[in-house]
């Protein structure tokens, strides 16, 4: 069966040079199947599954004692693969086979024709000559004046031809004098090559690599584009170096034309307990205004794994040169906005069902140009939490503690540590209709103060109990339309007594916003400098709607209110206004499904004294393949009214449209504004795109021009345009 194999090494090998088509991003048209597939022959012959190989003709015949002929209708079938040619001759002696006439090989994801071929059918070398090809799943063509095949495996093609475009529209293809495809190495090799654009040569390539498999290979990638205020015309070319199938690298020479050459490393790497992170920006010498000659940089680095099973480690660490590096270099409104860079060792030892313990070195740097000194946050040198929880009942009880020690450091401040203790008894009961849960813990926390103290407490503390109850309903029906509705009421009651703690430093603690999760929390406050006294009663429902069809829910409500029993009386330094007793503003939120495309959200805060909503938030969003949509709406009283407007929507004839639009309404701005428009077929691809941003709290913009040219089947030139899609899924 010499001749069996050597069809599936055709096939093979030819695949290998298609692969050069793994490097491209499949386009949704051809995810959709709707680009059509190729085809290098109008009359190619049907397939037809065959377990053995045959070989069919019109007539055979013996030429001499060592040569024979089959003509006429040559046709041979193994497996999925098929063989027709007008003449096929053997040579015994050699081992060989010639189709003098041409050939058609045809397999289910690839078709190919040679004006003539040759075989040798005990090393299973060949050349085929005049050779076209088209491989269906990808969706690519091309040919090669010679195509042969080694008895290693390796191809060559001699003034080969590649494109994914059809051949009445051929927009793009890749020329080259000679390409070496090495299947056992996943490696090609094209040399002399040329990008052409409607048959015009545009980039001239004497030599470079490319992978034909999923092996990374060290090499060139493809540049970005880009022009902004900050950094003018941007070009960006990365080298990708694969050291280790664990761990790579990549290096980005990056060129501003307004502000020099800056180089950037990333790496990464990958063990089976431990995974991180490394990059590495630096700007020896910024030419742009303001910054003439200062030498800039960034590092970012993460690591997190496990020691062993129990002893888990997150370490952090990042640094910048100065202040305005992210808004002159960084290139997005988020990293504009950083005002803490975060330092970090944890340690996390895990005791299952018995106890956690874990340990926190955490400092910061401050890059937020307008933050005061006594705003930044303390560093923790050390934090180490201690909690524990018995793992088996009585009669539904349980017993446990929660315990920090910290010291906290800032200069010019004081200092100093903490010790905070919180032993609790629990009590838990849970079933299908009801659920009861009561805690009552006694806490004490003391501190030893150093620094700034100012006739301070050195030594304060402070002792007091919590107690605390909640139960809960659980109700269904089905409805009228067959769906499932639940009614779930519940009921919390929370006592603290009030304790002094004026004489208490304020290390973290602050005042969450007010939201559902609020109405039940056994504190006011967060972190453990102050605890609020409490006397009050939260009451809430929940209802849903459930389709049991799609196993989803269609739709949820939640309305919840503190009625206060006594007014709280401990207040942080700059809290505007202590809460009255009597009842609390409404927290009510909704999520409803309307259907598989478009789904509804929202939330808000309603002051029935004041008769006004203080927070708010609403959001619509549709998806529906490759339709994107989202409506967004915030407002919070006295500080923020902000509305999104963003999709991505395909407008007819391969153009897309994309937009993103951020807007203030409280100070009449735009925050974020992006605008952009694309072409796609199966054969190539553009888009460009506008964007506009805040870059600071200082009112400053930066502007920007995006530019990204795909062909499709080879790669991307440019992918500067891809951070900045608007994304329907982006939280409002």
């Amino acid at each position: 069966m010499p001749f069996c194999l050597r069809l599936s090494a055709l096939r093979a090998a030819v695949l290998g040079l298609l692969s050069m088509s793994a490097l491209a991003v499949p386009s949704a048209g051809w995810a959709a199947g709707e680009c059509r597939a190729f085809t290098v022959a109008d009359d190619a012959p049907e397939l037809r599954y065959s377990a053995d190989l045959n070989i069919t003709g019109d007539l055979l015949e013996l030429i001499d004692g060592s040569d024979s002929e089959v003509s006429g209708n040559v046709e041979l079938r193994e497996g999925d693969n098929v063989l027709v040619a007008p003449r096929l001759t053997l040579n015994a002696e050699r081992d060989g086979v010639a189709m003098p006439d041409g050939a058609l090989f045809r397999s289910p994801d690839l078709m190919l024709t040679s004006e003539s071929a040759r075989f040798n059918l005990v090393d299973e070398s060949g050349t085929f000559f005049g050779t076209e090809f088209a491989l269906s799943q990808q969706n690519t063509r091309g040919g090669a004046e010679v195509l042969t095949l080694d008895s290693t495996g390796r191809v060559k093609l001699d003034s080969g031809r590649y494109t994914s475009c059809p051949p009445e529209a051929e927009a793009w293809r890749l020329d080259a004098r000679e390409i070496d495809l090495d299947v056992n190495e996943g490696l090609g090799t094209a040399r002399g090559a040329v990008i052409r654009l409607a048959d015009v040569p545009v980039l001239y390539l004497p030599y470079f690599q490319f992978p034909i498999d999923d092996r990374r290979r060290t090499g060139l990638l493809f540049p970005t584009f880009g022009q902004s205020d900050n950094t003018g015309i941007d070009l960006r070319w990365p080298v990708y170096l694969n050291l280790a199938p664990n761990y790579d690298a990549t290096v980005t020479p990056r060129i501003m034309s307004s502000r020099g050459l800056q180089m950037i490393g990333d790496g990464r790497y990958l063990f089976s307990n431990s995974r991180g992170t490394l990059r590495y920006e630096t700007l020896p010498n910024d030419t742009g205004n303001g910054a003439a000659g200062r030498s800039r940089s960034y590092v970012d680095g993460r690591h997190e794994g496990l020691i062993n099973d129990r002893l888990a480690v997150d370490a952090r660490f990042a640094e910048v040169s100065d202040p305005r590096y992210f808004e002159d270099l960084g290139g997005g409104l988020d990293l504009a906005a950083l005002t803490h860079l975060d330092r970090s060792l944890r340690l996390t030892y895990q005791a299952p069902g018995s106890y956690t313990l874990t340990g926190l070195i955490q400092d910061y740097q401050t890059i937020a140009l307008n933050l005061a000194p006594e705003d930044d946050p303390f560093r923790r040198l050390p934090q180490v939490r201690f909690a524990a929880l018995t793992p088996n009942d009585w009669r539904g009880v349980r017993a446990g503690i929660d315990s920090e020690y910290v010291y906290f450091a800032r200069r010019d401040a004081i200092e100093g540590q903490r010790f905070d203790a919180r032993p609790y008894l629990r009590y838990e009961v849970d079933q299908l209709s009801r659920y009861t849960i009561a805690e009552v813990d006694w806490r004490y926390t003391v501190y030893e103060l150093t620094g700034n103290l100012a006739g301070a407490t050195p030594r304060p503390s402070r002792s007091l109990p919590t107690v605390g109850a909640e139960t809960g309903l659980r109700f269904d029906r089905i409805n009228h339309s067959g769906s499932i509705q639940t009614l779930e009421p519940r009921m919390f009651y929370l006592y603290t007594p009030f304790e002094a703690q004026s004489d208490l430093p304020l290390f973290d603690s602050g005042e969450p916003d007010f939201d559902f999760t609020q109405l039940f929390a056994r504190n006011r406050y967060t972190g453990a400098d102050r605890v609020s006294d409490a006397h009050h009663v939260a009451v809430a429902a929940t209802t849903r709607l459930l389709d049991p069809e799609r196993g989803i829910v269609r739709w949820s409500a939640s309305v919840g209110q503190i009625y206060r029993l006594q007014a709280p009386r401990v207040a942080l330094p700059d809290e505007p206004q202590l809460p009255d007793n009597g009842p609390t503003d409404f927290i009510a939120s909704t999520d409803y499904q309307v259907s598989a495309r478009v789904s509804a959200q929202a939330a808000t805060q309603w002051s029935p004294d004041e008769e006004r909503f203080d927070r708010s938030q609403f959001s619509l969003r549709f998806r529906e393949g490759l339709r994107e949509a989202r409506l967004a709406y915030r407002y919070r009283s006295d500080l923020l009214e902000q509305a999104d407007l963003a999709f991505q929507w395909p407008i007819g004839g391969g153009f897309t449209a994309s937009h993103l639009w951020r807007y203030s309404l409280a100070e009449r701005q735009s925050i974020d504004l992006l605008a952009g428009l694309g072409f796609e077929d199966c054969c190539w691809a553009i888009r460009a795109a506008y964007r506009r941003f805040l870059t600071g709290t200082d009112g400053r913009y930066d502007s920007g021009v995006y530019f990204q040219f795909e062909l499709k089947g080879l790669t991307r030139l440019g992918s500067g345009f891809n951070p900045f899609q608007p994304r329907a899924d982006a939280p409002p």
